[in-house]
Formats: C-alpha cells, sequence, structure tokens
C-alpha cells in the first residue's frame, strides 16, 4: 500500500516537473509552443514543416497571433520576429549585436573555436571588422573604382565565351555542356564573381586554365551552405549526434566542405607570409600582414586572418551565383519581364559593348527588377542569428540576456501591411509613375541593417546589376527537349535559399 501511494507520488511528481518544464518561461517572455528535453521546441519547427523552418516560425507566429514568439532550440531560448518594427529595432539596437556561439559556427574553424567576422561580436569583431572593411575599401570593395569595373568588364566577357563555345578544360565542363549554351546554375556565374571579388583582395584573377580550384571552391561553398538550415540544424542542438549519425546530421558534408574552403585561403595567407616584404604594399594581404607584425594577438594572427578573408569572401563565391540563378527562374517564368530588360539593355547600351555601371542610372527597370528578386527570394529568411547582449525588450516583451533573437526578413518581405501583394513578382513596385526608379518605396532589408549590414552589399549589388544585363543582353532562355519550367518549391533552404542544380539552355539574341 505505502509502495503504490509512493509511486503514485513520484509519477505524479515526475508528471508536475514535466509540464512546468514544458512551458516555464521566462518573466514577460513571448508566447509561443512548448519545449521538450534535448530538442526544446526545434522538432515543432520540423514537423510543422521540415523543408523550410522560416516559414514554419512564421505559422507558429500566426496560431499565437503575434508579431514575436519565443521557443527553444535545443537549450537556447530564441525570439522571431515576424514584423518590420521588429526587424529594424533587432538589425538597428546595439544590444542585439551579439552572435550565439554555434557548433555549425565552430566547426568551420580546424580547432572548432569562433573566428572570423560572421560570428563573432564584442571588440575582436568590431576590431576586425573596421580594419578589414576600411583598408579593403583603398582597394575598390564598397565602391565605385574604375579599375575593378574593367576587372568584372573581363570576367564578364570570359563568361560569354564559355557559353557561346563551350569548355577549353576539363573543369568547365561542369558548367557547361560541350557545344556551348547549355549552363549550369548556379555554378556557371559563382567562379567570376569570386574573381572579381579576388582581385580588390589579392590584385590577382585566376586565368581560366586555372580555375579547377575556383570551381571546386564554389562547389565546396555551396555545400555547406544547403547541408545546415537557419536554426543551427541538429549539430547545434545535440553537436555529438555527428558520431552517431555523420550523413544524416550532415556532418560529413559540412566537415568535407570547410575543410576545403579553408586550406583554399590558408594557402593564400601562407602564399603572402612567405613572400611578404616589409614596406612593399601589393595589396590587401600585405596591409593585414603588416598589421599583424606590428600589433601581435588574439586579434591578429594567422587562424584569424584565414577565417576573416572566408567570411568576406563566402558570398562571392555562393551568394551572388545563387541570387542571380534565383532570378533567372523567375525571368523563365515570366517572359514579359525578361523583354522589358532586354528592351531597357537595347535602348541604352546597345550590342556593341558591355552594360558598365554608369548604365545602372538610365536602367530602372533592370534594377527594379533585381531588388524585387532579392525582396522574393530573400536569400537569407532568417538573417544570421543575432544575441541579446543584456537583458532588453522587444516589442513589448522581456528578452533575457543571451537569447538568440532573429529577425525574419522572410517574413517582413511578404507581409501584406508593407506591401500590397507580397506573393507576386512585381518589378514596377519599385518604380514611380513616370517609370523611374523610387528608392522610397523600397524599404526591403536583403542585406540586413545596422551594425550587422553585410559589408559586401554594395559589391554585390553591383555584380547582380551588370551581370544580369549582360547575360540578359546576349540570350534568352529556352526549354531545350525535356526541361521544364523551374519549379519554385523545390528551391533548397540551408542557410541560405537556393535552387538545386539545373540546367538552362541559352539563345543567341538577334
Amino acid at each position: 500500500m505505502i509502495t503504490g501511494l509512493l509511486l503514485v507520488i513520484v509519477v505524479v511528481a515526475f508528471l508536475c516537473l514535466s509540464y512546468r518544464y514544458a512551458v516555464a518561461r521566462p518573466k514577460g517572455f513571448p508566447p509561443g509552443p512548448p519545449r521538450i528535453p534535448f530538442f526544446g521546441s526545434y522538432l515543432f519547427l520540423l514537423m510543422i514543416n521540415f523543408k523550410y523552418l522560416h516559414k514554419a516560425a512564421l505559422t507558429l507566429s500566426r496560431w499565437y497571433k503575434s508579431d514575436i514568439i519565443g521557443l527553444h532550440v535545443g537549450p537556447f531560448p530564441v525570439a522571431v520576429v515576424h514584423n518590420y518594427e521588429g526587424v529594424r529595432e533587432i538589425l538597428n539596437n546595439k544590444a542585439f549585436d551579439g552572435r550565439p556561439g554555434l557548433y555549425v559556427a565552430a566547426m568551420r574553424d580546424p580547432g572548432d573555436e569562433i573566428r572570423g567576422i560572421f560570428f563573432q561580436d564584442g571588440p575582436l569583431w568590431k576590431e576586425q571588422r573596421r580594419f578589414i572593411l576600411r583598408y579593403l575599401r583603398d582597394f575598390g570593395f564598397g565602391r565605385r573604382f574604375q579599375q575593378l569595373e574593367s576587372v568584372i568588364q573581363e570576367q564578364l566577357t570570359d563568361m560569354l565565351d564559355l557559353i557561346r563555345n563551350g569548355p577549353k578544360y576539363p573543369h568547365e565542363e561542369a558548367m557547361v555542356k560541350p557545344g556551348g549554351y547549355r549552363v549550369q546554375l548556379p555554378l556557371l556565374f559563382n567562379p567570376f564573381s569570386a574573381n572579381s571579388h579576388f582581385h580588390i583582395v589579392y590584385n590577382e584573377c585566376l586565368p581560366r586554365e586555372e580555375m579547377g580550384r575556383l570551381i571546386k571552391l564554389c562547389q565546396m561553398g555551396m555545400q555547406f551552405q544547403r547541408n545546415a538550415d537557419d536554426y543551427g540544424r541538429m549539430l547545434s542542438i545535440l553537436p555529438w549526434i555527428r558520431h552517431l549519425f555523420p550523413e544524416l546530421s550532415g556532418y560529413s558534408q559540412m566537415h568535407e566542405a570547410n575543410v576545403f574552403v579553408h586550406k583554399f585561403f590558408a594557402d593564400f595567407v601562407d602564399r603572402h607570409l612567405e613572400t611578404y616584404q616589409e614596406g612593399v604594399e601589393r595589396n590587401f594581404m600585405d596591409v593585414y600582414i603588416t598589421e599583424m607584425r606590428q600589433s601581435p594577438g588574439y586579434g591578429f594572427n594567422r587562424d584569424q586572418f584565414i577565417m576573416g578573408l572566408v567570411d568576406f569572401s563566402f558570398p562571392a563565391f555562393t551568394a551572388i551565383g545563387v541570387q542571380l540563378s534565383l532570378l533567372v527562374q523567375y525571368l523563365m517564368l515570366y517572359p514579359e519581364v525578361l523583354k522589358r530588360i532586354q528592351s531597357e539593355v537595347h535602348e541604352v547600351v546597345g550590342c556593341g559593348r558591355l552594360p558598365t555601371l554608369e548604365d545602372r542610372k538610365s536602367m530602372p527597370f533592370t534594377e527594379a527588377t533585381i531588388r524585387e528578386g532579392l525582396r522574393i527570394e530573400t536569400l537569407v529568411p532568417s538573417d544570421v542569428p543575432h544575441k541579446a547582449l543584456v537583458d532588453t525588450e522587444l516589442l513589448g516583451y522581456k528578452i533575457p540576456k543571451n537569447t538568440i533573437v532573429v529577425p525574419s526578413l522572410y517574413a517582413f518581405h511578404s507581409d501584406t501591411r508593407v506591401w500590397k501583394d507580397p506573393e507576386n513578382f512585381r518589378p514596377e513596385r519599385f518604380l514611380d509613375s513616370e517609370g523611374k526608379l523610387n528608392l522610397k518605396l523600397d524599404v526591403s532589408l536583403p542585406f540586413g541593417a545596422g551594425k550587422r549590414l553585410c559589408a559586401g552589399e554594395t559589391f554585390a549589388r553591383n555584380m547582380l546589376f551588370l551581370m544580369t544585363a549582360t547575360i540578359c543582353q546576349h540570350f534568352d532562355f529556352v526549354l531545350a527537349p525535356g526541361d521544364t519550367l523551374p519549379d519554385l518549391s523545390q528551391n533548397l533552404n540551408g542557410l541560405i535559399i537556393s535552387p538545386p542544380d539545373f540546367w538552362v539552355q541559352l539563345q543567341e539574341r538577334h
């Protein structure tokens, strides 16, 4: 009798404690789903929308009738914001400038330490970002620079030659079929974008015959991007799972990618360290090495230098090509938009030269189309996660220190309270009644904002314009036998949204 009573008491106590654990949350914390041991609320996100977790979070937001929800991803408390006011607050309030120490961020480094820029915060992040940006601008990063534009034109010329005449070297067959005009996206765009970026950093570009390793870098970069997710994947919740399920957890794929990417940039750094001469400034690399010699320490050393370069270069060899490929999907689905771009290019540029950045101000529809592409297919739907550095408030709720804070750029870019018809691909939304670009109509935030604003925004926008205008100037997108129009529901969700690798048939315009 006593034993049975004790058992009942234990069971009741266990159920009470389990219930309290499931529903307990800090005082004033936003409403949200319960949590379970180890996984927190992560499994609920997976059950709602396994493929697109940012859409699952938005579904929860609507369920709780709140623009901000609170949940747990494993042991981490998380607040997710789904409206314009909250997103702007997170991006512009220095109280949210922190970064969570997720395992997916640490595993990029051979020593499992968080280095670089993306996932750093505090004095080291501020020092490194300020230094790298300051001196990269001297070499053309983030501003109009005639020499850099000439380099980009050379890269676009090489890309056009590859498309028309087919591969000259075995490594180019991954991008273009023999005979030309059939190209794989997003791979085609990335090496040429990367080469343009590397000219800024290293003052050199790889010729086509030596681009094999650069193409491999682009492939490995995409492999990392596609095998994580915007909530840290299971690896950040249960890092030990990599030992039991290395393939299923994505660890093997991301580890392979990280090893290659790290070695690629380590080789660059070591080559410059070996050939460095005091007082000789060949490129940005020498500027950084000089600072390493003058101010040795945790902030300026080989390991941090490598990861800093990885972070500043990553979008150039992955994200730009992906964003262009997403735009190509829409141009195939909306041929009338493509025709308007081509008409504008013909009127402003003609066919005797390539488009330039000077043409941009005279091509409002092309620019509006690119901006609409950035809005409707938000490349980083949940931004890179932020972290509260102090106890603070957000949209009337209390946010404890060290809470992960997620500004849902996807939700903001698809909010009917901000955009009249967000589900429609409509470049005209950024044009005034006279057909001119009106930047006041573009409140989208594809590159973030505030101190965490993507440092490569200007470079990315310039590359997107030049590549879009050039490819539309010379080619139509057509369906070869067996091809179908793009299915946007098949696009992949990782750290960024990306289309699965697909082949596109191009046709010369006459």
